[in-house]
């Protein structure tokens, strides 16, 4: 499938059984960021094209002037083809990278978490860590993204559950079919899922690009209580949006939303498909909630949340972060 986000900007998706094989098809002239603790790409291209990062540790400026040496060091021009294999902080250092490395040059990212297949690597956005998270970063959405099925059998059930919670969180965002494959049990790690949650995030991206519109807002739901939890407890993204967005359903009803899809129904969901969360320790233990002052969507004093009113709808309430504290006091 191909994903066009402006005239351009197009990313072709694609589906591949083993990196040995995808790898087979790449010209001469590219050049690869893997994730440390991956040496697969050895065996096929030659040392010296390969910068390896723990980008979970590194992906920073610092380390960002020391690829682009690296590339100037290979004399790699703007056709040149970066190749990013690794997670969504892998991916999200290599596409910066790439994005500023002559204006621009050819980029193909190669995820190898289920999270970052569906999330980090579908949209665009581009960020590296400069004094918090993710605070410097570009619109730049790769050339092509490739979907290597062998790397998800390398996967604990953790990190399968982390890609799942994102899978679902599209799911209930947009509706339709992979609604239905969520509330029916289906295997969300079929290509027909991972089709669908990648078109899903495309359709509500494409129509909101620099994230300007208010529309790509959406896709924050759970994020404020979630990367709180994550920053808190160093949880797994996608199980800390997971918690985030059922703590947001019940903050919901407590803010006086009318219309408020149950957080009961969505916690049996989540769990339904193996993702578990201790919802009773978020709820009783308090320390993790300053970090939600750290919420990039505040404005001033004034917390944009995003919850799901039902299926296909979400709405967002506009809340002061002093009284979303004061509510959260309520749910204990």
């Amino acid at each position: 499938m191909e994903l066009t986000f402006s005239v351009t900007h197009t990313t072709k998706v694609s589906f591949a059984e083993s990196f040995s094989g995808f790898a087979a098809s790449l010209g001469q002239d590219c050049c690869f960021v893997i994730d440390s603790s991956l040496d697969f790409v050895e065996k096929t291209f030659p040392a010296e094209r390969i910068f390896y990062i723990d980008a979970e540790k590194e992906k920073d400026l610092n380390h960002v002037e020391s690829c682009l040496e690296w590339l100037i060091d290979l004399n790699a021009g703007r056709r040149t083809t970066l190749v990013a294999a690794g997670g969504g902080a892998t991916t999200d250092f290599a596409a910066f990278t790439a994005s500023v490395y002559k204006r621009g040059m050819r980029l193909i990212l190669v995820p190898t978490t289920l999270l970052s297949a569906v999330d980090s690597s579908i949209g665009g956005k581009t960020a590296v860590n400069f004094v918090a998270k993710n605070t410097v970063g570009t619109f730049y959405p790769a050339h092509e993204v490739v979907i290597v099925r062998d790397f998800f059998k390398t996967l604990n059930e953790r990190q399968i559950a982390s890609g799942k919670a994102e899978i679902i969180k599209l799911a209930l965002i947009k509706g339709g079919r992979l609604a239905e494959m969520v509330y029916e049990a289906e295997d969300l790690l079929s290509e027909e899922a991972l089709t669908l949650a990648i078109l899903g995030k495309y359709e509500i991206v494409r129509d909101d690009f620099t994230d300007t519109l208010e529309k790509r807002i959406v896709l924050n739901w759970g994020h404020t209580f979630g990367h709180a939890i994550e920053l808190y407890y160093s949880l797994p993204h996608g199980l800390a949006v997971a918690a985030g967005m059922v703590l947001v359903q019940e903050w919901a009803e407590t803010a006086g939303a009318k219309e408020v899809f149950p957080a009961a129904e969505l916690e049996r969901l989540l769990q339904k498909h193996g993702v578990k969360n201790d919802l009773r320790k978020y709820k009783t233990e308090a320390k993790w909630r300053r970090f939600i002052m750290l919420d990039k969507k505040r404005n001033l004093d004034e917390i944009s949340m995003v919850y799901l009113k039902k299926t296909g709808v979400p709405g967002i309430i506009c809340r002061n972060s002093n009284d979303i504290l004061r509510d959260l006091e309520e749910l204990r």
